[in-house]
C-alpha cells in the first residue's frame, strides 16, 4: 500500500509540473488551500488502487470528485469503468472532467458508452431513407446531413441538433433484436461497433448504472476487462440495481413478440393462435383479480394459472421456431433466426417468474398500470423484483472486483452503515470529506415549527393551507429565484392552486414541472428569468446544477418517505417486521434522510452561491427522529423565524 508520504508526493508532482505550464491546473483543479477535500480524496483513491481495496467516499458538492478519482486511476495505469446515474452526467464526466485531465495532466484513451439505442442503427436507417426523404421531415435530413462528418459525429442520437421525434428515432435507433452484428453489411462502418472498439481499447470507460448491472448480470460479457470500478452517485445503486432485477412482463412486451414477421412465417400457424388465446386469457383472468390502488398497483399472492399457460404456449412458439429453422437460412438471416429464438425462451422465462410467485421471501410480486398516456390508456403489467440486491450486488460485482463508490450523500451522520448494508458492500476502507462550501456564511436552514403535521395519503387542507402560506412568505422574502420541492403531486397541485394567481400578480415568472415544459426547458427558462419560481417534483430534488443567484431558495415540502404502499418497500418492510429487525430507524428513515440531503443539496453549487433552505415539516420537532434528522443536514444556521430569512436576502452576505 502506498504511504500517504508518497501518495501526496505523488500530487505534488502534478501540481509541480502544472506550475511550469502557467498553473492553470494548481490554481482550478488541487490547490492545497482551495480544495483541500479533493486532494484528500485522490490520496484515499490511490491508496485503494494500490492496495486493491474497495472504497467508500462521500465528497460533497464542488469537492471536484470526478476530477479527484480520474487522476490517480491514469497515474496507476489501471483500466477503470466509471458508472455514473445517467446519460446527462456520463456526458458530463466525459466532455467536461475527462478532456481537462487529457490536456494539464497526462494523454489517456476515454471511451463513452450508452445502450445500443442511443446510437444509429445503419441497417435500419437504410431501410427508413427512402420513407423519410418522401416525408421531408427535418430532424431527419439535419441528421442525414451530420452523418457525412465522419470526425464530428459518432452515430449517437442524444448529440444531435434537432432530436428526432421519438417514435422515429425508436425505427432507426441500434436494437439487440434486429441486430445482425458480424454478419450485416454496415458492420464495418458501424456507429455501435466503432463505439464498443474504443471501449476496448481504453483506459477509462464511462457507462451508466443501468449499463454497469445489465453487465454485471451477464458476469462480465457485455463491457470491455477492467481493473477497477468506480460508482458515482451511488446512492443511486440499491434503486438501480432492484430495477434492472426486476422481472416484468407487459402485454406490449408479448404483442410484439407475436407481431414478428419471421415468427409467423416459421412456427406453426396453430401454436400461434394457440399463443394469442393464451395471451387473451392470462390478461382477461389479470383483469378479474385486478384491485389497484389510486396509484394503479396491488400485490400478486397467488400463482395465475392463466399466466402459467401463456409461459407454456411462448415455450412452444420456441420449440415450433427451431423445429422449422429453414435449412438455406444463413449469415444476416441465420443470427436474426437464433435472436428470435432466444428472445422467445426468455420471455417464456419470465412469464413463468411472475405468474408463477414462488419466491415469497426473496421476491414480492405485484401489478401495475404503465404505459398510460393521453391518448391510449395504461396497460396492467406483471412484475418480480428482488427483495433485497445485497447478496447479488456482492456476488456479481463486489466479490470479482476492487470498487469506489462515491456520492455527495451516502453517509448518515458520518456513518455508511445503512449504504453497506443496502447494496452489499464488505467492510472496507470509507471517508466523509469535510463541505467544499461555507454553510455557516452563505446558507440559513429554515425550519419552522409548524401547526399542521403531513399525512400519508392526500394532504388536507387545513396542512395545504399553512404550507401555501409558508411558501408564498419565502418566495416574497427571497424575490423568486426558488425551488419549491414536493414529495407528492397532490401537494404540488394542491399549494399551486392557492398561490399561484398571487404570485403571477406580483409578476413572479412561475414554472410547473409536468404542465408547462420538459425539464430541460424548464430549467433554461427559470436560469433565464429574474424572478422565477419552479415548482418541481422528484426528478428536481437532484442532478440538477442551477449556480449563482438564479437560484437562491430551496424549499421542501416535507421529509421524502417512500410511499408506504409502495409494493416493493411495503414487502420490505413486512419482511423487516418478521426478523424483528428496526425497519424504521434502519431502512426508512436513513434512506429519507439521504435524500432530504439530496434536494437541500440543490442550494449551493459554487463557493460563492448563498441562499435559504427551508424544510415544512412539523415532525422535524413533533417526533423523536427529528433531532436525527437535523443532524444529519449542512451545517448552516439553523432558524424557526421567518424574520430571520427576511433579514438574510436583505443583506449582502458579507456581516
Amino acid at each position: 500500500m502506498a504511504s500517504e508520504e508518497q501518495t501526496d508526493e505523488a500530487l505534488r508532482e502534478i501540481v509541480r509540473a502544472d506550475f511550469e505550464h502557467g498553473g492553470v491546473l494548481a490554481r482550478t483543479l488541487a490547490g492545497y488551500e482551495e480544495r483541500p477535500a479533493q486532494v484528500t480524496m485522490a490520496q484515499r483513491v490511490a491508496d485503494a488502487l494500490e492496495s486493491g481495496d474497495h472504497l467508500i467516499a462521500e465528497a460533497t458538492t464542488g469537492t471536484g470528485k470526478g476530477i479527484a478519482y480520474i487522476i490517480p486511476i491514469i497515474r496507476s495505469g489501471r483500466v477503470a469503468l466509471i458508472s455514473t446515474a445517467n446519460k446527462a452526467l456520463q456526458e458530463q464526466l466525459f466532455y467536461k472532467d475527462i478532456p481537462f485531465v487529457q490536456k494539464h495532466v497526462a494523454p489517456f484513451e476515454a471511451a463513452l458508452v450508452k445502450g445500443m439505442g442511443n446510437y444509429l442503427c445503419l441497417d435500419r436507417f437504410t431501410e427508413e431513407e427512402s420513407f423519410q426523404q418522401l416525408t421531408g421531415d427535418l430532424a431527419f435530413k439535419a441528421m442525414v446531413e451530420r452523418m457525412g462528418d465522419f470526425n464530428e459525429w459518432n452515430g449517437d442520437l442524444d448529440l444531435l441538433d434537432i432530436p428526432l421525434r421519438t417514435e422515429l428515432r425508436g425505427r432507426v435507433a441500434g436494437d439487440s433484436d434486429q441486430c445482425a452484428w458480424r454478419n450485416c453489411s454496415h458492420f464495418h462502418d458501424c456507429y455501435i461497433r466503432e463505439m464498443r472498439e474504443r471501449a476496448r481499447q481504453a483506459q477509462v470507460i464511462v457507462v451508466n448504472h443501468t449499463l454497469l448491472l445489465l453487465d454485471a448480470a451477464m458476469e462480465g460479457f457485455l463491457l470491455p476487462e477492467r481493473d477497477v470500478i468506480v460508482i458515482d452517485e451511488a446512492h443511486h445503486l440499491e434503486e438501480e440495481a432492484t430495477r434492472a432485477f426486476t422481472v416484468t412482463v407487459a402485454p406490449g412486451r408479448v404483442q410484439s413478440l407475436l407481431a414478428q414477421q419471421r415468427l409467423r412465417a416459421h412456427a406453426d400457424p396453430l401454436v400461434v393462435q394457440e399463443a394469442l388465446a393464451a395471451h387473451q386469457r392470462a390478461w382477461d383472468a389479470l383483469a378479474r383479480v385486478a384491485r389497484p390502488d389510486a396509484k394503479g398497483r396491488q400485490h400478486l399472492n397467488e400463482p395465475l394459472e392463466e399466466g402459467l399457460a401463456l409461459a407454456s404456449a411462448i415455450d412452444d412458439l420456441a420449440t415450433s421456431l427451431q423445429r422449422n429453422r429453414p435449412i438455406t437460412v444463413e449469415g444476416k438471416e441465420e443470427q436474426l433466426y437464433e435472436k428470435l429464438v432466444k428472445r422467445t425462451r426468455s420471455l417464456a422465462k419470465d412469464a413463468r417468474v411472475v405468474f408463477g410467485v414462488k419466491a415469497p421471501d426473496e421476491r414480492v410480486y405485484y401489478l401495475e398500470k404503465v404505459g398510460g398516456t393521453r391518448r391510449r390508456e395504461a396497460q396492467l403489467a406483471a412484475s418480480a423484483a428482488p427483495l433485497s440486491v445485497a447478496d447479488l450486488l456482492r456476488e456479481k460485482l463486489f466479490d470479482r472486483i476492487p470498487t469506489i463508490a462515491t456520492s455527495a450523500t451516502l453517509a448518515v451522520n458520518n456513518r455508511f452503515t445503512f449504504f453497506r448494508e443496502r447494496v452489499g458492500l464488505p467492510k472496507s476502507p470509507e471517508i466523509v470529506l469535510p463541505h467544499t462550501f461555507d454553510y455557516r456564511t452563505h446558507a440559513l436552514l429554515y425550519a419552522p415549527r409548524l401547526r399542521q403535521e403531513p399525512a400519508f395519503g392526500a394532504a388536507s387542507g387545513p396542512y395545504l393551507d399553512e404550507l401555501a402560506h409558508e411558501m408564498a412568505a419565502l418566495v416574497e422574502a427571497s424575490e423568486g429565484r426558488a425551488f419549491l420541492l414536493f414529495s407528492s403531486f397532490s401537494a404540488l397541485e394542491g399549494v399551486l392552486a392557492r398561490i399561484e394567481e398571487q404570485l403571477r400578480d406580483d409578476d413572479y415568472t412561475v414554472l410547473v414541472q409536468g404542465r408547462d415544459l420538459n425539464r430541460i426547458a424548464l430549467l433554461q427558462q427559470f436560469r433565464g428569468s429574474p424572478r422565477a419560481v419552479l415548482f418541481g417534483l422528484k426528478s428536481f430534488w437532484e442532478g440538477v446544477d442551477v449556480q449563482g443567484e438564479a437560484l437562491s431558495l430551496v424549499v421542501i415540502d416535507k421529509l421524502p418517505f417512500d410511499p408506504p404502499d409502495d409494493p416493493v418497500h411495503e414487502a420490505r418492510v413486512a419482511k423487516m417486521k418478521e426478523a424483528g429487525v428496526n425497519w424504521f430507524g434502519e431502512y426508512v428513515l436513513p434512506q429519507a434522510i439521504l435524500r432530504l440531503k439530496q434536494g437541500i443539496g440543490r442550494l449551493l453549487r459554487t463557493r460563492d452561491d448563498r441562499g435559504v433552505m427551508a424544510i415544512l415539516d412539523k415532525r422535524l420537532y413533533s417526533k423523536s427522529y427529528g433531532r436525527e434528522v437535523l443532524a444529519a443536514l449542512p451545517p448552516a444556521r439553523r432558524t424557526t423565524e421567518i424574520e430571520d430569512v427576511r433579514a438574510f436576502f436583505a443583506s449582502d452576505g458579507t456581516s
